[in-house]
């Protein structure tokens, strides 16, 4: 399919389908907070990347070699599966992944999606703040006791506490700017209907 098939009504998809976010603000703070989620989610993919080859050179020196790596477990667990985590999170609520009962949603009509979509984001942006409050306060209080992680890394315990209230402030950010995104759709509902 050609470029200009879309612009006279060809079939398929435009273009940018696959990339372009589903919801939020259109505008310089939604394509700056989109470049943002964009780099946390490549983020977390070079630590699933990192991870992999880990955890198979664990594996060859620890069966092939007997002389396992030290250190992949600690890595794993206090590194890169926060980075996973929490550098998707905002990635996917910018593409609108979350879970939905499909059946009943795609029933409501377009404002009462609207509505609710602002009501749930308020809800989980208030959520996700708390979560980022407290384990912000959990990092603090690592760095100013010089806490320490046990195992097979010996780092201070704040370098991986930090991981979830970055990761946090981010979905809260991206739930924000997608509730302003649902507040503009439900404004043009209601002009549309005027």
């Amino acid at each position: 399919m050609r470029p200009q098939d879309h612009e006279t009504g060809g079939d398929g998809p435009p273009p940018d389908e696959g990339t372009r976010p589903k919801a939020g603000l259109r505008g310089p703070l939604g394509r700056a907070m989109d470049r943002i989620d964009t780099w946390a989610n490549w983020l977390s993919r070079g630590a699933m990347l990192i991870m992999l080859i880990m955890v198979l050179i664990q594996v060859f020196t620890r069966y092939v070699l007997n002389d396992p790596i030290e250190g992949v477990i600690g890595a794993t667990e206090f590194y890169l599966m926060p980075i996973i985590v929490f550098g998707s999170l905002s990635y996917l609520e910018m593409h609108d992944g979350h879970v939905r009962v499909g059946i009943l949603f795609e029933a409501l009509s377009e404002r009462v999606r609207a509505k609710l979509d602002v009501g749930l984001r308020l809800i989980s942006a208030a959520f996700f703040a708390l979560v980022c409050y407290a384990a912000s306060r959990e990092a603090l209080k690592a760095w100013d006791f010089g806490y320490r992680t046990s195992g097979d890394i010996d780092a201070p315990l704040v370098t991986t506490l930090v991981i979830a209230p970055i990761g946090c402030l981010l979905i809260v950010l991206r739930l924000l700017i997608n509730m302003a995104g649902d507040v503009q759709r439900l404004r043009d509902t209601t002009d549309r209907a005027i």
